[in-house]
């Protein structure tokens, strides 16, 4: 008897210290009450919303400036920065987008700054894209890869096109078709299983679908009689001018870019999940905007949505350019402060910032490409990246520990859930974001985000739960001082 008990306090005894020495994977459901559970899903239903209506780097924007608007900030553009003592935002050639939110510090001492992108992986329209096949019978639509996309998953699907075209004499003209219930849709179809074996079927699945074959279906009623030429051609280019007042010319000044059709939607037979087009880094994007919306910063905040992420960032409106240097000296005149260039400088130096991009989530079927330790799981919470980078650390940006530990310091305290992680093994691939890109300013950045499947699909899956806490962390990280 004796022998047993002793046995029991051992157990006890190291049941006891793991549970103070080791770090355990937490399941935010488990620890969510009634309350938090509703708010996880009021959350949701509201990010479903802007999901859908948020497709482009373009939309994304006016969904910033909207929010902004609508909370009295002023556009920091069209004022001397006196008058804008509450905040502001900065709109930059319609695809970039910057939010200043003041703190009770100046921001000569440095901004908590938060980083994500609204571009999203798609297919664009060529310049010149209007085509007809006269055998076949169909008018169609030449695209363009965007961004790193498995191009198989584009074909036999619904397909909207959304876009943006500048007209010579000054006019725009904003169309999105294919989202209305009552519209059609464009797609690219599949070949049939019957007839790929030589064309697709026995070749790597990185050649068996070739890029400039990636066509739309656009029309196949032509016009005229069987004597004219172009009719089908034609066709498309009557049905663009007769809805749009658009002639083939305005497609080269226009930006013209082809998504998934239809709402994002909440998936799994629970309710738990939601699937959507766009959310790497549209997630983000959202969670920072409720977050700057509770938060009370002690610190001054800036929150930045960049374009053209998904290429490289490079561009007059990606990461690579000067837009947080702009953003930071209007954040200056906003205080009252002279925006000297060695004084902005100096508080970009003392910046501490958030590049918030998601995270890989392991795959349940393709568990062999993660790393077990180091990578993120639905359900436990943004994930907190040191590094990020290709075959080990190549091309990364690495958060120093003491900040990691800042920011460990800030979610304990606000009591968020969130998990540790790195891209994937080592040797599968890998990847990069925007944060070396505010690295070079000398601030100091790290990874954080929540993780998510089948990104870079035409339908990626998020977690509710994960998008609570990652709103919950970004405020957190606002409020850090």
């Amino acid at each position: 008897m004796a022998t047993s008990r002793k046995k029991k306090d051992e157990i006890e005894s190291l049941k006891k210290l793991a549970d103070q020495l080791a770090l355990k994977p937490v399941c935010v459901w488990d620890q969510l009450d009634q309350p938090g559970r509703r708010e996880a899903e009021n959350l949701s239903r509201e990010y479903i919303e802007f999901l859908s209506r948020a497709k482009t780097e373009r939309a994304v924007v006016r969904e910033v400036a909207r929010w902004a608007i609508g909370r009295g900030l002023a556009d920091l553009s069209q004022t001397d920065g006196l008058k804008a003592q509450k905040g502001g935002f900065l709109v930059h050639h319609g695809k970039m987008a910057g939010l200043y939110a003041p703190g009770q510090k100046s921001p000569a001492e440095g901004f908590n700054l938060i980083v994500a992108h609204g571009d999203s992986p798609r297919l664009d329209l060529k310049p010149r894209c209007v085509y007809e096949e006269t055998a076949p019978g169909f008018g169609m639509l030449r695209t363009n890869l965007y961004g790193g996309l498995k191009k198989f998953q584009w074909l036999s699907r619904p397909l909207a096109l959304w876009g943006f075209c500048a007209l010579k004499d000054g006019r725009t003209v904003d169309i999105v078709f294919g989202e209305d219930p009552q519209d059609p849709v464009l797609t690219i179809p599949d070949l049939l299983p019957h007839l790929d074996r030589k064309a697709q079927r026995d070749k790597k699945i990185s050649e068996a679908i070739v890029a400039d074959k990636m066509n739309l279906l656009a029309a196949s009623i032509p016009l005229g009689t069987a004597e004219d030429k172009d009719r089908l051609k034609l066709a498309v280019l009557k049905i663009l001018h007769d809805r749009w007042g658009l002639v083939e010319e305005d497609l080269i000044s226009a930006e013209l870019e082809i998504v998934p059709a239809g709402p994002a939607r909440s998936v799994g037979l629970d309710s738990s999940l939601i699937g959507g087009y766009g959310q790497d880094d549209r997630l983000p994007v959202f969670a920072s905007l409720k977050a700057l919306a509770t938060a009370r910063p002690i610190r001054p905040a800036l929150f930045i949505v960049y374009d053209r992420e998904e290429i490289g960032s490079y561009g007059s409106t990606g990461a690579s350019g000067n837009f947080v240097e702009h953003l930071a000296a209007r954040a200056f005149e906003a205080a009252g402060l002279p925006p000297h260039w060695d004084k902005v400088r100096l508080a970009l130096q003392k910046t501490w910032a958030i590049s918030a991009d998601v995270e890989p989530a392991v795959d349940p079927d393709y568990k062999e490409v993660h790393e077990e330790l180091n990578s993120g799981h639905m359900g436990r919470g943004p994930c907190l990246v040191r590094y990020t980078g290709g075959t080990g650390k190549y091309g990364a940006s690495e958060a120093g520990a003491e900040y990691v530990a800042k920011i460990r310091g800030a979610l304990a305290q606000a009591g968020v859930l969130w998990q540790s992680s790195i891209t994937g093994k080592q040797e599968e691939g890998g990847g990069g974001t925007v944060a070396l890109y505010l690295a070079a300013y000398g601030m100091h950045i790290v990874d954080f985000g929540p993780p998510v499947l089948a990104m870079h699909s035409p339908f990626e899956i998020s977690s509710k739960a994960d998008l609570l806490m990652t709103a919950r962390a970004y405020a957190a990280f606002f409020s850090l001082s």
